[in-house]
C-alpha cells in the first residue's frame, strides 16, 4: 500500500506572497479533497523553502496533506485542482510504501 503526501506552499506563484490566509487555505483544500470523494486525510502546517522557475526564492507557510487508502488517479486530480485554486507552480507528491490498516 502507498501513503501519499502533498506539500503545498501557500505563496502565490505570480506575486510570490501569501494571498490567502492559512485558515482559508485549509478550508479550500478541505473542500477540494472532499469534492473528490476522499474518506479521510490529515493536514499539517509547516514552513517551506522553494526556488521558483525564474530562480527567485520563497520562504513560505506550507501545508502537508497525507492520504492513505486512496488511488493515485484521485491524488493527481486533487493536485491539478489545488494548483489552479492556489495558483501554484508545482506541488510535491511524495509516495511511500507503508503497511496500514483501518481497525
Amino acid at each position: 500500500m502507498q501513503k501519499f503526501s502533498l506539500y503545498v506552499g501557500l505563496n502565490d506563484k505570480t506575486t510570490k506572497m501569501q494571498e490567502i490566509s492559512t485558515i482559508q487555505a485549509y478550508k479550500l483544500i478541505t473542500n477540494i479533497v472532499v469534492a473528490n470523494k476522499v474518506d479521510g486525510f490529515t493536514i499539517l502546517e509547516a514552513n517551506g523553502y522553494y526556488v521558483h522557475e525564474d530562480k527567485s526564492i520563497s520562504i513560505e507557510k506550507s501545508l502537508k496533506i497525507e492520504f492513505l487508502f486512496i488511488d493515485i488517479e484521485v491524488i493527481k486530480k486533487i493536485i491539478k485542482d489545488l494548483k489552479i485554486a492556489l495558483n501554484q507552480e508545482s506541488i510535491i507528491l511524495q509516495k511511500e510504501n507503508v503497511t496500514s490498516e483501518m481497525i
